[in-house]
């Protein structure tokens, strides 16, 4: 009798409305179980002569199906389910995964046999290709501690179970916080200087939870509305020291949902297993398995960004305290400074900003993005309608090349409650082609968390919002367009973190390119197209005074990189976030904030690395330039960016892509006069 669970069918879409959870188990022990037989083949034929066909390719499938249905519960996960049946059952499936993968990396025979064939004659014959995946893989053994004795081996996989557990604890915490944090406003008064759309918002959520009037809960998108617009001062001080404190021992919740000692424990351990795998600490560790070069350069770069920034960043905080002078504010608090920065940019460039949101309506927006990418990459992005998918909002788009398909992405774009607060991209299957010359086409998934349609207001988007949208983007881009057949080196997870954020950083720059925004906006009702005059006054205000904004990212990036390279020296984790604070002293945080305890980043495999997202960043600029000199809608600029950084797939150095995209080296000053280090790269 044929096998009815739908996780077990040949799948081109996964079929998300009949996945239940009593599917979850028996589908993960029978995938399991296939890749053990597949396993046992290849070692019984394969030890002594090993070939790419019947070793690399056959584990590459087995493997494939393994990461696949990973990818599907951890989306099904992420709608933020309340059935305890499926909790229940996804954590027994997460953990025999989990196991699974570390009883594989620790298989000798199979290690061996790997080595083996690296070492053949056969192999000196490879492409470059196929010579990164076999060092890839052996590379994985090795860090997943294949040449350690048995016993450190068993301590090592009892290490990654108890970091992926607290790791879980910690994002767990973060939204359960979130979750229970809440101000019921009465008096439409309070809320004086809020969007209608963000009232509306407020208000449905209040409805939703039974109450009149206005609710608000901190996600990130409500907050940063209310730092920025609401005129009421008490209003702003509360949210953003709630937002500050989330998770710890300080603010409105103290001592709930208190990440501090999962964050202690997290790094404690991370330190652990770096030692343990001969690394002197946890960022030594995370650079190596990226071969992204040394924690001084890291080091170094950073303090070359700091020191860039910091006299912008003075000039804006005295600009700015003269500004609340002349309205009776004697001290700039934290909770000012984001609002007195959008009333200062609407006195300098008055009308820029009014109601500029109205041009960039969710629908049309997308739409015109898809046409740009149809053009500047030669393929076609059609949406496909009238299919059931985890939630009714998310929305698909079928790429396609030559009228053949070539991939899709799933749009899951609204925030949620009980859901993730931030933008991000996942992907559901790599790209590869099996031994019989089959392609399994790539999925991705782009997450954002803009705030749903109101009655009478749908989804519009800020500038800032802008840039979220078409940097996850650009990065479902990359995982869909390769043309590597590599299981191992086709998806955007293979590649460094330096060259997974390069394509969306390189997509954020259109955002801010003046021709193309003046292409990009029309309003929603009239189809009215913006005017140059309104485009350069509105980039000039999105500019100015975005140097704390600036600051934010580069401050989370040191205190990322300064916990994993310093635990252990004594210090506690508030401890490092108040040493690297002083380093931007013109940067204010609420007194009691605790920055580490909601930064994310720390627990969604960046530990160590948020600095990549800065680097690429750097790159990004310089890399844009020849869309600047070329024109911002040249097709042959977008063919050769995307020949350079979407078809391989991963394995090129990022710097030495750039450097032969722009068709010169990079400035050795983009470092403050400090010399680039060219061993970063994105293997």
């Amino acid at each position: 009798m044929p096998d009815t669970n739908p996780l077990l069918q040949h799948w081109t879409l996964p079929p998300w409305p009949a996945i239940r959870a009593e599917h979850l188990l028996p589908a993960i022990n029978s995938i399991i179980a296939d890749h053990r037989r597949i396993m046992a083949q290849v070692l019984a034929t394969q030890l002594e002569h090993p070939g790419w066909d019947d070793l690399v390719l056959s584990i590459d499938e087995a493997d494939a199906r393994l990461s696949e249905f990973r990818s599907i519960l951890e989306t099904l996960s992420m709608v933020g389910s309340d059935d305890a049946d499926w909790l229940v059952e996804s954590t027994k499936a997460h953990l025999a995964i989990n196991q699974y993968r570390s009883e594989k990396n620790r298989n000798r025979p199979l290690y061996e046999a790997y080595q083996r064939l690296t070492q053949s004659s056969i192999a000196a014959n490879f492409d470059e290709s196929r010579k990164i995946v076999l060092t890839r893989i052996l590379r994985k053994f090795r860090q997943s501690g294949i040449d350690l004795p048995t016993a450190q081996q068993q301590e090592l996989a009892r290490l990654n179970l108890e970091i992926g557990g607290l790791e879980s604890v910690f994002l767990t915490q973060l939204e359960r916080w979130t979750e229970t944090w809440s101000k019921r406003v009465d008096d439409i008064a309070q809320l004086a200087g809020l969007s209608p759309s963000m009232k509306d918002h407020l208000a449905r959520t209040a409805r939703e939870a039974g109450h009149d009037g206005w609710l608000i809960r901190l996600d990130q998108n409500t907050c940063q509305h209310i730092l920025k617009y609401a005129e009421n001062r008490a209003l702003r001080e509360e949210c953003c020291v709630a937002y500050a404190t989330r998770a710890s021992d300080q603010g409105p919740l103290a001592g709930r949902f208190d990440n501090g000692p999962v964050l202690t424990k997290l790094l404690a351990l991370r330190q652990q297993k770096a030692r343990l795998l001969g690394h002197k600490n946890a960022a030594q560790l995370s650079l190596a398995k990226s071969r992204a070069g040394t924690t001084a350069w890291v080091r170094d770069f950073l303090e070359c960004q700091v020191a860039q920034l910091t006299p912008t960043l003075e000039q804006d905080a005295k600009q700015l305290a003269a500004f609340a002078r002349q309205r009776g504010i004697d001290r700039v608090q934290p909770w000012d400074e984001d609002f007195l920065a959008e009333q200062w940019r609407q006195q300098q460039f008055p009308g820029a900003l009014d109601n500029l949101r109205d041009y960039f309506a969710f629908d049309g927006t997308l739409r015109r993005l898809c046409l740009f990418c149809e053009r500047m990459f030669g393929i076609r992005i059609v949406e496909q309608v009238g299919g059931k998918h985890w939630h009714e909002d998310v929305r698909l788009l079928e790429i396609s090349e030559h009228e053949q398909v070539i991939g899709y992405i799933y749009l899951d774009p609204f925030h949620r409650d009980n859901a993730a607060d931030f933008a991000g991209t996942s992907t559901l299957r790599n790209r590869r082609i099996n031994a019989e010359g089959r392609p399994a086409l790539p999925i991705a998934v782009l997450y954002s968390n803009f705030t749903p349609a109101t009655d009478g207001h749908p989804c519009r988007l800020e500038l800032s919002e802008l840039r979220v949208l078409f940097h996850e983007f650009g990065h479902c881009l990359q995982h869909v367009l390769t043309r590597s057949p590599h299981h191992t080196l086709s998806g955007i997870q293979q590649l460094g973190h330096e060259a997974a954020e390069f394509s969306g950083q390189l997509f954020e720059q259109w955002c801010q390119s003046r021709e193309f925004v003046l292409w990009l906006g029309a309003h929603f009702q009239t189809g009215e197209r913006l005017s140059a005059a309104r485009v350069d006054a509105a980039l000039s205000a999105t500019e100015a005074h975005s140097s704390r904004q600036q600051a934010l990212i580069l401050m989370g990036a040191i205190i990322d990189f300064e916990l994993h390279a310093t635990h252990g020296d004594g210090r506690s984790v508030e401890e490092v976030c108040a040493d690297v604070q002083r380093t931007m002293a013109h940067l204010q945080l609420p007194d009691s904030h605790r920055f580490a305890n909601g930064f994310d980043y720390m627990v969604t495999q960046y530990d160590a690395s948020v600095y990549a997202y800065v680097w690429s960043g750097a790159l990004a600029q310089e890399a844009f330039k020849r869309f600047s000199r070329d024109w911002e809608f040249n097709a042959q600029t977008g063919r050769a960016f995307r020949e350079t950084f979407f078809a391989p797939g991963a394995g090129r150095p990022l710097l030495e892509a750039v450097e032969a995209f722009v068709g010169q080296p990079i400035s050795e000053e983009l470092c403050v006069g400090r010399p680039i280090n060219r061993r970063v790269t994105s293997d």
